[in-house]
């Protein structure tokens, strides 16, 4: 009896390790840090910037933000907003809670979401392999 006791508690212990494990990765899972200047960097620029970025963790995020002309900015904005993936369309709001442009968010069917937005002429762009991360970068780099 006492044998199986031992393989019993072996395989309890284990099972609530990775139970544990998982669960502090998904409730607690860092967002690492990394260079949120880059919105600043290219807000004078015309045209369109593209940067790829990778956190601590290894998660690929990208960013992306046109500004050639409103027309633009209006055709990128209603063509995501046509997405099979769109689960949230609304009013994209700065810090103290006023009007500053449109936003969306898409999520695909392989996990990956993008968030994106209208403000002033311009068209922004977060895509991440999850929303979680993509909401976190929003809020880390482009809340203003």
């Amino acid at each position: 009896m006492k044998p199986f006791f031992y393989i019993g508690s072996a395989v309890f212990t284990f099972a609530l390790g990775v139970i544990v494990s998982v669960y502090s990765q998904i409730q607690f899972e860092p967002m690492s840090e990394f260079d949120c200047s880059w919105p600043d960097q290219i807000a004078g620029n015309t045209g369109y910037d593209l940067r790829d970025t990778k956190t601590l963790l290894g998660s690929e995020v990208r960013f992306y933000r046109e500004n050639s002309s409103p027309e633009t900015t209006r055709y990128l904005f209603q063509s995501n907003s046509e997405s099979n993936g769109l689960i949230e369309k609304g009013f994209k709001v700065n810090a103290k809670g006023q009007k500053i442009g449109e936003r969306g968010i898409i999520v695909f069917p392989n996990g990956k979401a993008r968030i994106y937005w209208t403000e002033a002429d311009a068209f922004w762009v977060i895509e991440a392999e999850s929303l979680k991360l993509a909401r976190k970068v929003e809020k880390q780099c482009l809340t203003r």
